[in-house]
């Protein structure tokens, strides 16, 4: 879909099989089919991946990305051998795509993998060595329809569920605010301390919010590593948290007569991605 201003668009997430990944972000989680190719990923011969994506309230999507086995086409494969299922990519777009490109590289990024030949669909790309631990995506979006959706179970949600906040831990949550708020155009909502946790710093673009954490927990910081950053994990609200295969109720969030039932799916029950799930506010 073309944008009229740089906007966090989407967050893409790799499995061997991503049909599995379709299930839970639709049917388990109640995000809506928007776009791709049925769950045939022959359908696609000739790309070097599979992809769908689903859509939650407000507009905040999740790409489904599954490697195709044809020659040149095994980025996904070497990535997967790697990390295992999990995080993918940050996909920003934007309207003017050279003035972007130009930004980064001004502000001092290395973009890799500048593609322009497709008339109707340009990108580029931030290592995550560059990126705090995630692929960034430029693109550009030139229209485009997308499949009709194939045949999915129901959702087991009445309600469009929301993705409230992506949490991403950093090595140094400045210098990572400064490229999501600089050439990224981010809008900072807020900066924040707790002895706790770590030095946060909340921004937000079109329907995201990502909270960046740099932890001063032990058990955050020895989790990520000596990574320069890694995907926490993603806060969704719905309806009923406890019927998500997989949820383990780990608490409450919130003060007083506000306060919510709070689960966590853990990553080895959701492919590499760790959830946060709450009721609807």
């Amino acid at each position: 879909m073309p944008t009229d201003k740089l906007v966090m668009d989407h967050v893409a997430v790799v499995s061997e099989r991503a049909w599995d990944n379709v299930i839970r972000y639709s049917r388990d989680l109640g995000g809506r089919w928007i776009g791709g190719p049925d769950n045939d990923p022959a359908s696609q011969a000739g790309d070097d991946f599979y992809f769908c994506q689903v859509a939650f309230d407000g507009g905040a999507r999740i790409e489904i990305l599954e490697p195709i086995e044809h020659p040149g086409s095994d980025f996904l494969d070497r990535f997967l051998a790697r990390n295992g299922p999990g995080p993918h990519h940050f996909t920003f777009k934007t309207p003017d795509f050279s003035d972007t490109i130009g930004a980064l590289g001004d502000a001092g990024y290395n973009v890799i993998g500048v593609n322009e030949e497709n008339p109707m669909w340009k990108e580029a790309f931030l290592h995550p060595k560059d990126s705090w631990g995630i692929v960034i995506q430029i693109a550009w979006d030139g229209g485009g329809g997308w499949d009709d959706a194939p045949p999915l179970p129901p959702t087991r949600h009445g309600r469009f569920t929301k993705i409230a906040t992506v949490v991403h831990l950093v090595a140094d949550v400045q210098a990572a605010a400064a490229m999501f708020e600089g050439p990224l155009g981010m809008e900072r909502t807020d900066e924040w301390k707790d002895p706790n946790v770590g030095v946060g710093v909340d921004l937000r673009s079109g329907p995201w919010n990502l909270k960046l954490i740099q932890p001063t927990d032990a058990n955050l910081a020895h989790w990520m590593g000596n990574r320069p950053g890694r995907l926490q994990l993603l806060h969704f609200q719905l309806d009923d948290p406890g019927l998500v295969p997989g949820a383990q109720r780990v608490g409450v969030c919130g003060a007083g007569e506000q306060q919510d039932a709070m689960f966590i799916v853990p990553p080895e029950h959701n492919l590499g991605v760790r959830l946060m799930l709450t009721e609807h506010s």
